[in-house]
Parts: structure tokens; sequence; C-alpha cells
């Protein structure tokens, strides 16, 4: 009988150990463990510098972002620079090496891209900003056992972020690829090597692989938050 009990317990441990933790629980440990909730809902700008590996080349550029969804991403390329930009309005760009000199609206594509992301992580305060989560589970990313959890934003997209379930440090966001040739595939985005800057923990080593073939790797080497920043960096330029 005694050994009927532990085999009892045994089976229903795993269950009752995922049971024991939540999607936001999990969310506000890995807040936690990346510096705390409050400390990133402060951040007003950050810039950052970083080397950019695609296609076989590799670029430095420089990252800035401002609450709450202003971009510029500039990126030198064979002596020109490359800028993105985004003002929470308008996407736009300079690509001399295709376009010309002179700022242009991004096609559709591209600018959804850019509209699509937010200067906080979706996961900070996701009820607020109209998101909601699920908890799906344990999944092992490459060695490493994660708990899942499912990201529904307010305007119907999914990502699915994997958080390291011994210390629920995120370690990898999986999103559905919608347009362009890889449209139905999945885009994963590895984030490791954190380090810590003014009491935050930032990776510093971010590597985008689609059907497991590595698309993109960018490699910080300085982050700065808080730095001033005036409009006319993310607006659309004027000729």
């Amino acid at each position: 009988m005694i050994q009927r009990v532990f085999l009892f317990l045994f089976l229903i441990s795993g269950p009752l150990a995922l049971q024991a933790q939540t999607a936001d629980e999990i969310i506000k440990k890995s807040f936690e463990a990346l510096g705390g909730a409050d400390k990133w809902r402060a951040i007003k700008t950050s810039k950052s510098e970083a080397k950019m590996a695609m296609m076989g080349f590799e670029f430095a550029g420089t990252m800035y972002g401002a609450m709450p969804d202003k971009m510029r991403v500039e990126v030198d390329v064979m002596g020109q620079k490359i800028i993105q930009g985004y003002d929470g309005t308008t996407a736009w760009w300079i690509n001399p090496l295709q376009i010309g000199p002179d700022a242009q609206v991004m096609p559709d594509e591209m600018a959804e891209q850019m509209k699509n992301q937010q200067f906080q992580s979706p996961l900070l305060d996701y009820a607020q900003k109209g998101h909601s989560v699920a908890l799906e589970g344990k999944e092992t990313v490459e060695g490493t056992a994660c708990y899942k959890i499912k990201l529904t934003k307010k305007d119907g997209n999914e990502e699915f972020h994997f958080f390291d379930a011994e210390n629920y440090v995120p370690i990898l966001i999986r999103a559905p690829i919608k347009t362009g040739p890889t449209a139905g595939q999945f885009s994963e985005t590895f984030m490791s090597d954190y380090q810590e800057v003014n009491g935050l923990m930032f990776a510093f080593f971010l590597e985008t692989k689609v059907a497991g073939q590595s698309v993109q790797k960018i490699t910080l080497s300085k982050v700065t938050l808080d730095e001033e920043m005036k409009d006319d960096l993310f607006l659309f330029p004027k000729k």
C-alpha cells in the first residue's frame, strides 16, 4: 500500500510542479532576475552600439530607442550609412545603396516590422497594453529546460517566450513570419551573454534563426540608458 502511495505521488508530482507556476509568476520572477520591473518601467531612452553579422558580412551599427515606440537604427555598409527610423507614426529609411541619399517612406512590409516593435518588453504590464499570456508548459531549448509562455498581443499577433526554468532569464522568442519569402515559418531569436547595465541585465548577444539556419547575429559592445534624445532623431528627415 505504501509503495502505491509513493508511486501515485511520483506520477502527480510533475503536473503539480507545473501547476504551481503561473504565467504571471514566471514573468514576475523573470523581471526580478533582470533587475526589477520598476527599473525597466523607468527607462525612457536607450542607445546600443553593436556589431551585426548577416549573409557573411559584418557591420558596425547603433540602435536608438525612446518611449513609447520610437526607433532608429544606423548601420555602416561599405562606407555608406543605412538608416531606418520610426517616429511613432511614419516608418522611413535612407539607403544610398538602393534608393539614393534621400529619406523615403518604408515599403509596407518593412514598415510593419518597425511598427510592431515596442521600446518596452510587451510582457511588462502586458494586461494594461491589451495583451494576454498563457503558460504552455515546458520545452527544452538547446539543452535547457524552459517555461514556454504564449503572448497574444492586442492586434492578434502571437509570440512564444521561453524562460530558463532554473533562473527565469529569457533565452528565446519565437514568432511566426507573416511576409516575405519565409512567410509561414518561425523566426527564433536567441538571447545570451547577459551583462549588467545600471543595475539591469541585458542580453549582449542575440542570434536570429529561421528553419534552424542563422540569419542574423548582433553582438552589443555598449548600452547607454536615459541619454537625452531629441525627437528629430526619429522624425522623417526633411530635405
